[in-house]
């Protein structure tokens, strides 16, 4: 096993760059010559910002261009680049722009906000913090993962991997550990325009799922008196995820 991973939040420091975009010519100025850190900041931040909702907004581009500058056609499209082409820093500023500059340039200069509502272009830095949390196995990841603030799962998952990708992240890790349907799981889990909550949900209902199937194949094994304890275990073990699960999606339950 690799030596224990451990598991950090961040805290995100933002400012505004002193750019500012009116229309839809100076908006692709902008992406053209925004920073990773910018482009993270209003492409992906928002499934942090919103972590618990049931359909993430959209990102920041494409909401303002929808939103203040009523071209619902071309924010459908910016709103697809993030979501299908994020695969790195250079690809997404790379779909953004052609987005832009398919639109075209005398239509691109009149398609503009109305006064004060100009796209202000921020910047951030993000500055990790210790959680105090191990894991030494995909079991005590899975343990850690369940109970662990949202952001933790933002910056392993999405944060990290996608501004330093020449950095080992959580995922390369679990790999490492020999689990490579677990890492499969955790790229899937969240995936860009997938809540961070739900993602969480999904990805522990396959782990869950996984470990019940594990525990009654192992049990197979072993005398029928013991495999008839394991079965008794599991469906009261499943019994008691789905009664919880289902009191936590309850408004009205009092926890």
């Amino acid at each position: 096993m690799p030596e224990p991973f451990e598991l950090h939040g961040v805290v995100h420091l933002v400012r505004p760059i002193g750019y500012r975009a009116h229309d839809l010519e100076s908006l692709r100025v902008g992406i053209a010559g925004a920073s990773a850190q910018t482009l993270f900041y209003h492409a992906y931040q928002p499934q942090l910002r919103y972590s618990a909702v049931t359909d993430l907004p959209p990102d920041d581009f494409s909401a303002w261009v929808n939103g203040v500058v009523q071209d619902r056609e071309t924010a459908e499209r910016l709103s697809f680049a993030v979501q299908h082409r994020a695969g790195s820093c250079a690809e997404l500023r790379d779909a953004l722009v052609q987005v832009l500059l398919s639109v075209p340039e005398k239509a691109r200069l009149q398609r503009a906000a109305p006064d004060e509502g100009d796209f202000v272009f921020l910047e951030m830095d993000s500055v990790a913090v210790e959680t105090g949390r191990y894991a030494s196995d995909s079991v005590e990841l899975m343990q850690h993962l369940a109970e662990v603030e949202p952001v933790v799962i933002f910056y392993h998952l999405v944060e990290q991997p996608w501004l330093d990708p020449e950095r080992p992240s959580l995922i390369h890790w679990v790999e490492k550990g020999g689990d490579r349907r677990l890492a499969e799981w955790l790229r899937l889990s969240l995936m860009s325009g997938l809540p961070l909550e739900e993602g969480r949900r999904r990805l522990m209902r396959r782990w869950r799922q996984s470990r019940l199937g594990r525990s009654v194949a192992e049990a197979t094994a072993s005398p029928e008196h013991e495999r008839r304890e394991a079965g008794r275990r599991a469906v009261a073990g499943l019994v008691r995820r789905i009664t919880q699960s289902e009191q936590s999606d309850d408004p009205g339950h009092d926890s």
